[in-house]
């Protein structure tokens, strides 16, 4: 059978299978005239997303006939190249010829296993009437690349793993007006427990049974062995999968590349150089983040050493080196991944006492969160954010992320971490 007639064969199966079962997110894409691009990291539930968008196109009354996915990764359909793109868009206006004039939308599910893929979507985004959405692992799909391969044509869209208010409603909770104020906060702070431990992965979290971490240890071995090994080309992979787990063991803490090399290379000389590479490989698929020290010299920012996160808490309550539960990481691992979320630029401050997160606004204001999972707060995050604040006068906001103290002190909000994180 010919590509043109596989691809007949896959959209008019789409046109005839219901659209599975979806529990909805909260990310918002706006109605644009652009490509849009979806990145996230492995199983963080892209695909499931483009449904979401799909069952909201068909409810704004578009016909399902207008409307086309195709996975990429559907072996009935591989191998392909750049060439075979073209009898796509004959193959469905072969079967429907009505639509030609109509507008299109078109969901591309891993279309970058395509070489050359972004010329196809650029010419049809120009040429034809159609809508493209991409998705695709951060692994071979980089915002980076993206920019520079569609020319401006695209605005890309990042999908996390699930977010409180999305973990609660994939457990069937669906939050109401005031809801902190009825007994069903006490179900809602039971399963914060899991959530901090185990994070927010859409199959990890809808698992029941003890297979949560099983499930965490393949992703954690998917991202060594696909995301960076294959894309990178790494040669070492011992190296990176200990530097990895290093990280995520060591989360919220300061990490310096010196003392890291130095330690490492007692066992094996090992090049600073391969090391300062392989964290740039991390970071480049959103799997580990670096946050730098806020300071209004950009200089003194590159010279100081970052802080760590990583991308789910649950990498570390997997994959980690770790004896404890060190509840404190996780919580304020857990903060940043909701700032980030958010799209806030992040920084992190220290001097005689130090700020966990310094937020600084698109105003040019500044927020400071000190993260301390406890209810009894040690003076050193207090004193923390007012020195801060007598230092940076811009400073407007100052709060302490809590595990269950709520009060005003001092100019300090102190908010539950759990309130926090469903405070929209």
């Amino acid at each position: 059978m010919s590509k043109k007639e596989l691809f007949k064969f896959l959209i008019n199966e789409f046109h005839n299978t219901d659209i599975a079962q979806i529990n909805y997110r909260d990310l918002i894409v706006p109605k644009l005239n652009k490509v849009v691009t979806l990145i996230g990291p492995r199983r963080a539930g892209k695909t499931f997303y483009f449904y979401q968008l799909i069952k909201d196109l068909m409810e704004q009354k578009i016909p399902k006939d207008r409307i086309v996915y195709l996975d990429f990764e559907d072996d009935r359909i591989l191998p392909l190249k750049l060439s075979d793109l073209n009898s796509l868009i004959e193959a469905y206006f072969e079967l429907y010829p009505e639509n030609k004039q109509k507008e299109i939308y078109l969901f591309f599910d891993e279309i970058q296993n395509i070489g050359g893929w972004e010329l196809f979507v650029r010419r049809i985004s120009d040429k034809e009437k159609v809508k493209v959405f991409v998705t695709g692992s951060s692994s071979k799909l980089l915002s980076k690349e993206i920019a520079t391969a569609l020319r401006g044509r695209t605005l890309t869209f990042h999908l996390f793993p699930l977010s409180f208010k999305e973990f609660l409603r994939f457990k069937g909770i669906e939050l109401k007006k005031n809801f902190e104020y009825t007994s069903l906060r006490f179900n809602i702070k039971k399963l914060f427990e899991e959530y901090l431990y185990w994070g927010g992965f859409p199959e990890v979290v809808l698992e029941k049974s003890e297979l949560k971490q099983k499930i965490l240890s393949d992703y954690f071995e998917l991202v060594i062995h696909k995301d960076l090994a294959d894309r990178f080309a790494i040669r070492n992979i011992t190296l990176m999968k200990n530097l990895s787990k290093f990280l995520i063991t060591n989360l919220a803490s300061i990490f310096s590349i010196s003392a890291y090399h130095k330690a490492v290379s007692q066992d094996r000389p090992t090049a600073k150089k391969t090391i300062i590479q392989y964290l740039s490989n991390l970071e480049d698929v959103n799997f580990i983040y670096f946050v730098s020290l806020f300071d209004y010299s950009f200089k003194k920012q590159q010279a100081n050493p970052k802080k760590v996160f990583c991308i789910d808490n649950g990498f570390r309550n997997a994959v980690a080196f770790v004896f404890s539960k060190d509840e404190g990481k996780l919580a304020e691992n857990m903060a940043f991944i909701e700032l980030k979320r958010s799209e806030k630029e992040i920084y992190y401050w220290k001097n005689k006492n130090e700020v966990d997160f310094v937020i600084k606004n698109r105003d040019n204001s500044l927020e400071v969160i000190n993260v301390t999972y406890t209810n009894e707060v040690p003076e050193r995050e207090i004193k923390g954010l007012l020195e801060f604040k007598e230092k940076f006068r811009k400073t407007k906001k100052l709060i302490i992320l809590t595990k269950d103290l709520e009060k005003k002190e001092e100019g300090i909000n102190f908010i539950p971490l759990w309130k926090w994180l469903l405070r929209n």
